[in-house]
């Protein structure tokens, strides 16, 4: 099933260059200039003399050209002025939580469909192959197979089992799962095995002072208590079997209870430390997972017009992955290990939906970087990367690219910016995760801040500003 011209577009991440722009737009204007005066010669049947063809065939299309130029000049300088009073909707949709310190990002770890690790997907998306793709076991109600973000990870029969079993040990044995949230744990099971084992390794045993494990799951919003309680129960269970005593692995009741919405701007602010009291030393493992990989999912989305298909291209498609952070916040514990420190946390709503907004409308994520940078000590300017969760979807691509074009100019919308949501589909907040990942590898390379944003949802947004620990301020 071939995807309209529009949306293939949008999804091969194709943006025209600011130099061809200019082009066409020079080309344009000389040849209506040409094409008036000499409409006009041959009506009047003049005689044009040389400082006529001078006047009307260069000078006039270069008079105009300076006057687009300037005029472009103060209209951009204006927009991105800061305002002198801000609305009173802006005032209440961002609100600053205290000061607080870096956190540094010790390692990452992802299982997605184009990449095993921040390095092999960056490999793909630098390739243009990180792209969702026709699906050979999902089709449509027609019958046609639909687009699909699919890993070829996330099934594992062993690991199902020894999960079963340790189920029915626990006193869970009548808790099923269905085969997406099968999916979705196998995923997060090697996250957290990987990170584990990278923590065990890289933090030293403190002496007078042992090193607590904060393991925070980010589960799927639709999962019952239920399941998210065992769930987080298994993971801390994977994480207990790298040298991490079950006794210092903390796991927060609230991140697997009934607040499935706890963002991660929510958690990174609460686990920054306000410069006051930095309390003992912790290492918090964030580890987002889901998997809409599925009939029920497709079904259900299908059902209410949201899934991705030729006669619905502003629609969701199905995705599925796991993406963990390791995160401290003494960079001490990191033992020479190579990190980014995390700060300038921003998150607001937007006082109306994206899916429902008639025109773009970047002011919010503007805001918010600004905000960010500011909290951070950063220019804009110094910002060398913007890495979003943003999908295929036209309205989150063009919010994005308005932002990009007004706020952070000196970026190339095909090398600086980067949208997950066109490679790993729809997947709750595993993007995101993923985009603190993979900004925490280009931080690394290209040792420079990387702005990573989270403006997929309809109404939510996020910004996290990523740099080298050098740059701290």
């Amino acid at each position: 099933m071939p995807m309209p011209a529009d949306t293939a577009l949008i999804a091969n991440q194709r943006f025209m260059p600011d130099w061809l722009k200019f082009g066409f737009l020079v080309t344009f204007i000389f040849v209506a200039c040409w094409g008036g005066a000499i409409a006009y010669w041959r009506t009047t049947g003049g005689n044009p003399a040389a400082g006529d063809l001078l006047l009307y065939l260069f000078g006039a299309p270069a008079c105009l050209l300076l006057v687009l130029y300037t005029g472009r000049k103060l209209i951009t300088r204006r927009i991105a002025a800061p305002a002198v009073a801000a609305s009173p909707a802006a005032t209440k949709a961002i609100v600053t939580p205290p000061q607080t310190m870096s956190l540094a990002i010790l390692a990452a770890s992802l299982r997605l469909p184009h990449g095993a690790s921040p390095e092999e997907l960056a490999s793909a998306i630098a390739g243009n192959k990180a792209r969702a793709d026709l699906d050979k076991e999902l089709t449509d109600e027609d019958g046609f197979p639909i687009m699909t973000a699919r890993s070829s990870e996330a099934v594992d029969e062993a690991l199902q089992e020894e999960i079963s079993e340790w189920l029915a040990l626990n006193g869970m044995a009548e808790l099923h799962f269905s085969d997406e949230q099968w999916r979705a744990i196998t995923l997060a099971s090697a996250v957290v095995a990987e990170l584990a084992a990278q923590a065990a390794g890289q933090i030293p045993h403190q002496t007078g002072a042992q090193t607590t494990l904060k393991l925070i799951p980010q589960l799927p919003a639709e999962w019952d208590i239920a399941h998210r309680r065992a769930v987080g129960m298994w993971l801390k269970q994977m994480a207990a079997q790298y040298d991490w005593p079950a006794d210092r692995i903390m796991l927060n009741a609230e991140e697997v209870g009934g607040t499935a919405d706890v963002s991660p701007a929510a958690i990174f602010n609460r686990l920054a430390p306000n410069g006051v009291a930095m309390g003992a030393p912790f290492v918090a493992m964030i580890v987002a997972c889901s998997s809409n990989i599925g009939d029920v999912t497709i079904a259900r989305w299908a059902a209410e017009g949201s899934l991705f298909t030729s006669s619905q291209p502003h629609g969701r498609i199905p995705g599925e992955g796991a993406a963990g952070l390791l995160v401290t916040s003494q960079a001490g514990l990191a033992d020479g290990a190579a990190i980014a420190l995390l700060d300038g946390i921003e998150e607001a709503h937007r006082d109306s939906s994206a899916d429902e907004a008639k025109r773009t409308d970047a002011k919010l994520l503007g805001e918010l970087s600004e905000h960010a940078l500011k909290r951070s000590g950063i220019n804009a300017a110094d910002v060398a990367m913007l890495i979003a969760d943003t999908g295929p979807r036209a309205s989150r691509v063009l919010e994005l690219m308005a932002h990009v074009s007004t706020g952070l100019p000196q970026l190339d919308e095909t090398r600086d910016v980067v949208r997950l949501g066109v490679a790993s589909g729809t997947c709750d907040g595993v993007p995101f995760i993923t985009a603190l990942a993979l900004g925490r590898h280009y931080v690394l390379e290209r040792e420079a801040p990387v702005l990573c944003i989270s403006n997929e949802d309809p109404v939510h947004r996020m910004v996290v500003l990523l740099h080298p620990s050098e740059a701290a301020p």
